[in-house]
């Protein structure tokens, strides 16, 4: 069973990104190309940029497609980010 923190909702149907991140690190290699055609708010997305995979995202919903622009592009900002040294 996949538990996860509560997180900001924006879509009614939208998946944990846990969930997401188990299914693509499961079934597919990093490089690998996932295409999603419901999008919705992006968590798919996000996933994939967390787990270096392509991505390819199709959302009918102008709405939810820019809610979803916004959020992988602030996962590929994160990722992008340099970790800090202790």
């Amino acid at each position: 069973m996949i538990k996860s923190k509560p997180e900001e909702r924006f879509h009614p149907t939208q998946k944990p990104l846990s969930l997401m991140l188990w299914v693509i690190e499961n079934y597919t290699k990093p490089g690998d190309t996932v295409i999603d055609p419901f999008m919705g708010s992006g968590t798919t997305g996000v996933a994939c940029v967390e787990t270096n995979r392509n991505f390819i995202g199709i959302e009918i919903d102008p709405g939810y497609f820019k809610i979803a622009e916004k959020r992988i592009a602030q996962a590929k900002q994160r990722v992008m980010l340099p970790m800090e040294v202790e």
